[in-house]
C-alpha cells in the first residue's frame, strides 16, 4: 500500500487558513483489516509514515487502529464496526500510557474515532506496554498492546513529512539591515565565544518588531555551526526595549535593551491575534523536524515556554 492511497482533507490551523489534514483515514483501517487483526506487535511499512497497531482488547467496538504522521502533526484513527453506536467520541478523549494522561481532541467519523495525539505522549507510548483510550461517558477503556511501538514510531517518525510553513506571521530575519550593527553589538560576547571556540565566521540575521507604547522587541540570529549550536547550527536571541527613542537605527544604543528570549534551531512565529500586555505571543517552528512547536507568553518580564503545542489545535482566527 502506497502513501498515496491515503486522501487529504482541508483542516484548520492557529494560524487561521487551510492545511492538509487527516480527519479520517478509515480507508487505510478497512484495506488492512485482515492483517491487522492477525498481528501482535505494531508495524511500520517501510518507507512509510504511517503504523499499523495490532488488535485491541475485545469488548468494545474499536476493531483496529493505524497511527499516521503527516507535517509533524500525529493522528491515531481507530476502525470501528459499521454503525456502532458509541456516545462522547466527538470531543475530547483521555490517552494513558506509562502512567501519563494526555487529553486530547477526538472526532467521530462514519466508521472510525480520530484523535490528536500530541508530541509528548510519543515517548510514553514507546516505552509502554499498554496504551489505554478513554471516550468518557459509559464507554469501556479501549486498550492496545504497544508491543514494537518503540521500533515502528520511530521507524513513522523518520519519514512524517515536513511542516508547510506559512509565510504569514513570520518574524523574517535579514541580512542586510539597518539593525545588523546593534545586533552585533548586543551579543559581541556570544559571537567571540563562537569564534573561539569554532573558529568559523557567525553569520548573523536580525528582525525589529515595534510594540505598542513605544516598545521595541528585536531578534538576532547566530548561525554556522551545527556543532556549537546543535544540528540546525542557528542560536535565536530576542530583546526588548520598553521605551524606545526614536525611530532611526544609529540612535539606539545599548542602554535598555533586555535579554528576553533565547532558542536554538527554529523560525519564530507570532501568534495571530494573541499577546499580553501587548507583547504578542510566540510560536517557535524548529528549522528540523521531529521536535514539537512551542509556544512561548510574555511573563511580565521575558518570554517563557507555556507549553508544546498542536498548532492545528489553536483556533485563534476563524
Amino acid at each position: 500500500m502506497s502513501g498515496e492511497e491515503i486522501d487529504e482533507a482541508n483542516r484548520r490551523s492557529f494560524w487561521g487558513r487551510g492545511a492538509s489534514f487527516l480527519p479520517s483515514i478509515f480507508a487505510v483501517l478497512l484495506l488492512a483489516a485482515e492483517p491487522a487483526a492477525a498481528q501482535t506487535v505494531w508495524t511500520a511499512p517501510e518507507g512509510q509514515s504511517y503504523a499499523m497497531l495490532p488488535a485491541p482488547q475485545q469488548g468494545t467496538a474499536v476493531t483496529g487502529g493505524v497511527m499516521l504522521c503527516d507535517q509533524q502533526v500525529w493522528t491515531l484513527s481507530l476502525a470501528t464496526e459499521p454503525g456502532a453506536e458509541i456516545a462522547d467520541a466527538d470531543g475530547t478523549a483521555t490517552l494513558i500510557a506509562l502512567g501519563q494522561r494526555f487529553t486530547v481532541q477526538s472526532s467521530r467519523g462514519n466508521s472510525s474515532i480520530d484523535l490528536i495525539v500530541p508530541y509528548d505522549a510519543l515517548e510514553p507510548m514507546k516505552a509502554s506496554s499498554r496504551l489505554q483510550i478513554e471516550l468518557g461517558g459509559d464507554n469501556e477503556p479501549i486498550r492496545f498492546a504497544l508491543t514494537g511501538s518503540r521500533r515502528a514510531i520511530t521507524a513513522v517518525e523518520q519519514n512524517c513529512s515536513a511542516r508547510q510553513l506559512p509565510t504569514e506571521n513570520l518574524i523574517e530575519l535579514e541580512a542586510a539591515s539597518v539593525y545588523l550593527e546593534l545586533g552585533r553589538r548586543l551579543r559581541a560576547d556570544d559571537i567571540r565565544d563562537f569564534i573561539i571556540s569554532t573558529n568559523q565566521l557567525a553569520e548573523l540575521e536580525v528582525a525589529m518588531i515595534e510594540i505598542e507604547g513605544n516598545r521595541r522587541l528585536f531578534f538576532v540570529e547566530i548561525c554556522g555551526s551545527s556543532w556549537y549550536y546543535g544540528v540546525s547550527g542557528c542560536n535565536i536571541a530576542g530583546f526588548a526595549h520598553f521605551s524606545a527613542t526614536g525611530s532611526n537605527p544609529s540612535e539606539i544604543d545599548l542602554e535598555g535593551w533586555e535579554p528576553v528570549f533565547e532558542s536554538e534551531g527554529v523560525h519564530v512565529y507570532r501568534e495571530p491575534g494573541q499577546s499580553s500586555d501587548g507583547w504578542p505571543n510566540l510560536v517557535t517552528i524548529p528549522l528540523k523536524p521531529g521536535f514539537p512547536d512551542k509556544l512561548w507568553t510574555w511573563t511580565g518580564q521575558r518570554y517563557a515556554v507555556e507549553g508544546t503545542i498542536q498548532a492545528e489545535l489553536r483556533t485563534a482566527q476563524d
